[in-house]
């Protein structure tokens, strides 16, 4: 599978194990100062922000990761799983009080590459004949401070996230409904979706939109 990749196939550790192994030494020490730090855990495949909701899940690390670069990299994480029989994991950020983020004996699709922003004066879903608006399209690994930094900053617009800007701007949040600070006000980042390019579970890549 390694070989049909434009990611990385990688071999997962918990970033933990220096401070079981040895707790006393500087580096498990410094480690622990590290993960206090919710940007440097999103960088560590075999790393969650939480261990879940007591006794709901056992958080272990996956064994292996996909670190994915594209739609394709993850159509091939499903079917390879599939075909195999393993159980697939997602980790966007690790924000997941679910425990789908990591689990023992399973696939990971590590998306932390994928974030990619483009931000559009006039988007038109694929498909649709309306007039443009204006939109951000985000990879799937995106976190909101990036977001809010090519939206705001930078274009001077405003777009409907979370509050947590650790936090990936799809996946879990959208999927939850995406309620935010200003939802009252402008409603569920679920409610602004526009289109979204999607992985099925035969492995497809599909651009899903109101249109087709």
């Amino acid at each position: 599978m390694a070989t049909s990749l434009s990611g990385e196939l990688i071999e997962v550790q918990s970033p933990l194990e220096i401070c079981k192994s040895q707790p006393e030494t500087t580096a498990a020490k410094t480690m622990f100062e590290n993960m206090k730090n919710p940007f440097f855990l999103e960088e560590q495949p075999g790393a969650t922000h939480t261990t879940g909701w007591i006794d709901a899940f056992d958080a272990c690390v996956s064994p292996w990761a996909i670190a994915a670069e594209t739609p394709r990299d993850i159509a091939h994480a499903v079917r390879f799983a599939r075909d195999h029989g393993l159980k697939l994991v997602i980790k966007g950020t690790g924000h997941d009080y679910l425990g789908r983020s990591s689990a023992p004996n399973s696939l990971l699709v590590w998306t932390h590459k994928m974030r990619d922003i483009t931000v559009h004066e006039k988007f038109v879903p694929k498909g649709a004949s309306t007039k443009g608006v204006p939109a951000v399209t985000v990879a799937a690994g995106t976190r909101w401070l990036e977001v809010y930094d090519a939206v705001t900053n930078q274009s001077g617009r405003y777009v409907q996230g979370g509050g947590c800007t650790s936090v990936g701007a799809c996946g879990g949040f959208i999927l939850g409904s995406g309620f935010g600070a200003l939802s009252k006000r402008y409603g569920t980042a679920a409610g602004s979706m526009l289109e979204a390019e999607v992985v099925t579970a035969r492995g497809e890549v599909l651009v899903v939109n109101e249109s087709q």
